[in-house]
């Protein structure tokens, strides 16, 4: 949803004035919502006065190599004359201005994980005629999230287990084609759970947990380009779950943690530390049996992040974090933000992995019982008008046959 609209100005000459316009313009707002500011009644704004409805919102993927993105579009200026004003931008890391940052965008850098990024914009009609509007909800830099790709080049990729226990890597070119897949490891058929939690260690390369039949829990660290550094046991006791997620930054602290259900549908998070172990686990959730879920990262475009679960009736529901520790509706089975897809028991497995066409949305892929691999490209670009009603999904396309040999796909 939308913060309630609110008037912001640069200066107050004339009450009076100033009543009036305001006045003018709330009229003008409510018989002509669709018109254009410059069109929208004949009042004038007084020399030097700069009015606006909205405060721009700062969202996007907020982790290293993630785009933020500052979204106005829904606003309403008004100021002296009939032009329309030009907005400029600046960005700042903990207080401090970052030098060239001047657009509407930033990318996310190695150095800015744990900084909190803020965003500025300026609405101009002249000189005398301008204001700035901070941005709501500064971010916290996390770490890299599993999007950002295993080799290096921060585009989408896919991990693939075979029967004889060959964990191969699918990459993307990041424009909707493979790339010639390679072994990346042999005798990974001794675990029975597989995922990629992002950067786990904080070195910036995207790693892989593994759970063997004994409950224990392996970090494999990535190099981030495409290899290994060495292995390390980081849990045990972990049989006692039937489920993990890797969603991201669930609790805030810029570093990437875990999601684990067990038997009795309860949901726990575990935060990571930052540097390849834990911080003290707590339970989030209840109610989570009969669901298969997935973790999306910020699958909306939004600051929040995703969890996707698929019914047994195959509805695919959305339930979200504003990366404060907790799920939203505090994660009961009935707290879901909404349902984007109906139909997904057809797929036998599906999951999340980032932007597989580079269109800048993130998607999702799905393994039908033939072995066809699909992929699902999504479509936030309404979401900031509608939320969730505003999501849509493109045409999807079959972009693999044989998958279904694969007895782990993430």
């Amino acid at each position: 949803m939308k913060p309630p609209p609110r008037l912001r100005r640069t200066t107050h000459k004339n009450p009076r004035v100033l009543l009036a316009f305001i006045a003018s313009m709330l009229t003008c707002t409510l018989t002509a919502p669709m018109m254009p500011a410059h069109a929208a009644g004949t009042q004038q704004a007084p020399m030097g006065d700069v009015f606006t409805n909205y405060t721009p919102q700062l969202g996007g993927d907020a982790t290293v190599g993630g785009l933020l993105k500052v979204e106005h579009s829904p606003m309403l200026t008004f100021g002296p004359g009939s032009e329309s004003p030009s907005y400029s931008y600046s960005w700042a890391r903990d207080g401090v201005t970052i030098p060239g940052a001047t657009g509407p965008s930033y990318r996310a850098l190695q150095s800015d994980l744990g900084h909190v990024i803020a965003a500025s914009v300026t609405i101009t009609y002249d000189p005398e005629s301008k204001v700035t509007i901070a941005a709501q909800s500064p971010l916290r830099i996390a770490a890299a999230a599993r999007a950002r790709g295993f080799d290096g080049d921060d585009t989408m990729d896919l991990f693939a287990r075979d029967a004889a226990g060959r964990l191969l890597l699918y990459p993307t070119d990041g424009h909707g084609h493979w790339k010639p897949a390679r072994v990346i490891g042999t005798g990974w058929n001794i675990f029975n759970y597989v995922l990629s939690p992002g950067d786990f260690d904080g070195d910036g390369a995207i790693d892989v947990l593994a759970r063997d039949h004994q409950g224990r829990l392996f970090l494999y660290p990535g190099n981030g380009s495409g290899g290994w550094k060495p292995a390390t046991q980081v849990g045990q006791g972990w049989q006692l779950f039937n489920e993990l997620m890797a969603a991201g930054d669930f609790n805030g602290d810029a570093t990437n943690d875990v999601l684990a259900r067990d038997a009795a549908g309860r949901l726990f998070l575990y935060p990571g530390n930052g540097r390849g172990g834990w911080l003290p686990a707590r339970q989030v959730g209840q109610g989570w049996n009969g669901l298969d879920s997935v973790g999306a990262g910020h699958f909306l475009g939004s600051s929040d992040l995703v969890v996707l679960s698929r019914s047994s009736a195959g509805d695919l529901q959305v339930r979200t974090t504003n990366r404060n520790g907790w799920f939203d509706q505090h994660g009961t089975s009935a707290g879901l933000a909404g349902i984007i897809g109906w139909g997904w028991q057809s797929v036998s497995r599906f999951g999340a992995a980032g932007d597989f066409n580079g269109d800048g949305y993130a998607d999702l892929y799905g393994i039908d019982p033939d072995g066809r691999l699909t992929m699902y490209l999504g479509d936030t670009y309404f979401f900031w008008w509608y939320g969730l009603s505003g999501f849509r999904w493109q045409p999807s396309a079959v972009v693999g046959w044989g998958w279904g040999g694969f007895n782990a796909v993430f």
